[in-house]
């Protein structure tokens, strides 16, 4: 199983402010507790080599993962450690795990040339094997600005990951989404681009989209732990129209806060059919982050 989308547990990694919306909104929701989310941050953002990660995806069965860095500095405030660092750090944490941990590298175009020239450099060394995107930091991803980002990745073979759908209170959503991504995929029609929380957040909007661009476009179905089995089923049917362009992706550690994955797996392995599941466990994942190569 390759696992598309999980986040290294590391305070000093991630932005006060996220931090404090994702406390916020477990708290509202009733999920746990203020002593709980205390207890869960004291837990789950203290895994700074990755450790706690490399166990569970022995747990779960999963062979790779991939982290992603959020650069949400600019929006939320810097963390303790320099976007710059971060880098570093996830590359150490990816190179001392034997190859079962890549990273995708943070880009926010508010940061100017130097957003850019980060993710130049890093994506051309092993262990980063695509960028990372969040667009309610306050960006869209047709913006003029995105495009020297887009050229790099389009030329190089770069894959992206985007989130989609909706975030935090604190920051803005997308406005021109889908549109935008559609310009950005006709105007660069080499590109591979995943939709993060496609899958879960609207599904049926989700497959339109997909068809329309079934060599550029996949979804994750990252979040599917806060879902309850009905809408799960459905999911996965939606999902069966799309067999190609479907990734697995847990949300480490987010998933922790809401149950047993290995279980929550086992009813989507019950549900697909043995091909299915090999394409959304592990071999759509090949074709998106190494395309033809795969």
């Amino acid at each position: 199983m390759i696992d598309i989308h999980v986040h290294l547990a590391d305070a000093r990694c991630i932005s006060p402010g996220f931090i404090a919306g994702i406390a916020g909104s477990m708290i509202e929701d009733g999920r746990v507790g203020r002593s709980g989310v205390e207890r869960a941050l004291r837990l789950y953002l203290l895994d700074r080599h990755g450790n706690r990660l490399l166990s569970q995806m022995n747990a779960h069965g999963i062979a790779k993962s991939v982290m992603l860095i959020a650069d949400f500095g600019p929006a939320l405030g810097e963390p303790e450690l320099t976007i710059e660092e971060i880098h570093q750090h996830h590359a150490e944490v990816a190179e001392a795990s034997d190859g079962r941990l890549t990273f995708f590298a943070g880009f926010d175009p508010s940061r100017g040339a130097s957003a850019l020239s980060t993710v130049e450099r890093w994506t051309a060394l092993p262990g980063c094997e695509g960028v990372k995107l969040y667009p309610p930091c306050g960006f869209e991803l047709d913006d003029e600005r995105m495009v020297p980002l887009w050229r790099h990745c389009s030329d190089n073979g770069v894959p992206v990951l985007t989130h989609s759908g909706p975030s935090l209170p604190t920051l803005g959503r997308a406005q021109r989404y889908p549109h935008s991504v559609e310009e950005v995929v006709r105007r660069f029609p080499d590109l591979r681009i995943a939709l993060a929380h496609g899958m879960v957040w609207d599904p049926e909007g989700t497959v339109k989209l997909l068809r329309k661009f079934p060599g550029n476009l996949y979804a994750d179905i990252s979040s599917f732990h806060q879902i309850p089995d009905g809408d799960l089923e459905l999911m996965l049917m939606l999902c069966a129209e799309v067999p190609d362009q479907i990734l697995f992706g847990s949300d480490a550690p987010l998933f922790d806060f809401s149950g047993d994955l290995t279980a929550q797996i086992g009813k989507m392995r019950g549900f697909l059919t043995d091909s299915q599941a090999g394409k959304l466990f592990e071999l759509n994942a090949r074709t998106f982050l190494y395309g033809a190569n795969a």
